[in-house]
């Protein structure tokens, strides 16, 4: 495949389509999170409390993981 081919059909590689969507943070729900910065966290979210606020495929979701999280409304 050249190049000219792939301009013409720019998402024809399956890669486009077979990758699952990504998996966000819990952190991203909470009030005091903004952008790449959390108000509780100046120094930088801690890995570990990072690690759990991805949820994991089939299991429930421990939204406890931060003493600090609130759900935005």
């Amino acid at each position: 495949m050249d190049g000219g081919d792939m301009m013409e059909k720019p998402y024809s590689d399956k890669r486009w389509w077979d990758n699952p969507m990504p998996i966000d943070s819990m952190c991203n729900f909470c009030i005091y999170k903004k952008g790449i910065e959390c108000d509780k966290y100046p120094k930088g979210i801690p890995n570990d409390i990072l690690d759990k606020s991805f949820p994991e495929p089939g299991k429930e979701i421990d939204k406890t993981y931060c003493k600090y999280r609130e759900e935005k409304k």
